[in-house]
């Protein structure tokens, strides 16, 4: 069986349930519970979770209605955070608040080197999860190296590959969640599209141009 990281799974042969958060070595996955412990497993000792077995948030986006916006929106593509940093287990999404379809491809970075981890379609106003991780091992994430494409079958100015890294930092998960309508929940974001990015020259233009005048 084929399994992804974020899998709700159960183990064969005892009574645990948890997500998929790693794939290591000798056919073994990382399988965290809920009390955020990652258990190493062979995966032909865990099942697929179905059904009503599912966590709740799960059923929660299965059940979202999405509503279609009347003007095309060009931006709002997130690195969206999800989960309850007590509970321990974090969720990551790609979310497409855009009007375009997005060809997403998510790799790892690691000592440059990249490993892929995902690679769909997202459809516009949706969201595909793709890494689960323990908030307490925040600071030993990936970094996460996107490269989406931005479809649109009108007419159009065609848009670059939007290709960029991103990092979690920890200090990012201390500021407040905000409600995300795609999800249906509070999470912690980063605007992967966002290009306003304030540089060194950028910041010493600004302080000068607002400098008080001396008489």
């Amino acid at each position: 069986m084929k399994f992804k990281i974020g899998d709700l799974v159960r183990f064969v042969d005892e009574p645990i349930e948890g997500h998929i958060t790693s794939f290591q070595h000798n056919d073994i996955i990382g399988v965290t519970d809920d009390t955020g412990f990652e258990i190493p497993v062979l995966s032909n000792k865990v099942t697929l979770v179905h059904g009503n077995m599912q966590r709740e948030d799960d059923e929660q986006e299965e059940v979202k209605t999405i509503v279609e916006p009347t003007q095309f929106i060009e931006n709002g593509i997130l690195l969206g955070i999800s989960g309850d940093q007590k509970e321990g287990l974090a969720k990551l999404h790609i979310i497409n608040m855009t009007s375009y379809e997005l060809l997403v491809s998510i790799s790892e970075v690691h000592n440059n080197k990249v490993k892929g981890i995902f690679a769909e379609k997202v459809d516009k106003h949706s969201a595909s999860a793709f890494f689960s991780a323990n908030f307490s091992n925040v600071g030993n994430w990936p970094i996460f190296h996107f490269q989406i494409l931005r479809h649109r079958s009108s007419l159009h100015k065609a848009n670059e590959l939007l290709d960029r890294e991103q990092r979690v930092r920890p200090i990012d998960l201390t500021e407040t969640k905000h409600l995300n309508t795609t999800l249906g929940e509070k999470i912690w974001y980063y605007e992967l599209d966002n290009k306003e990015e304030i540089g060194l020259d950028k910041l010493k233009s600004h302080f000068i141009s607002n400098r008080p005048n001396r008489k």
